[in-house]
């Protein structure tokens, strides 16, 4: 999960985050919302114009980038 967020934050784009991880859009968007919901928090912000971290979702992905490297 932590990569997907990763990707989707680096692409701005569930559709070209989901092209680079190889998995479907529709698996990534479920797979967010799940862990939307788990966690209770709002990691993206989605608009026509592509997504955007919300205040919650920036805190995450410094938690995510400490878990995919290793720290």
């Amino acid at each position: 999960m932590c990569r997907y967020v990763l990707e989707i934050a680096k692409t701005g784009s569930f559709s070209e985050a989901s092209k680079q991880l190889f998995i479907a859009q529709s698996s990534l968007s479920i797979s967010i919302k799940m862990l939307e919901q788990e966690l209770n928090i709002k990691i993206f912000e989605r608009s026509s114009n592509g997504v955007y971290l919300t205040e919650e979702g920036s805190e995450f992905v410094r938690y995510a980038t400490k878990i995919v490297d290793g720290e």
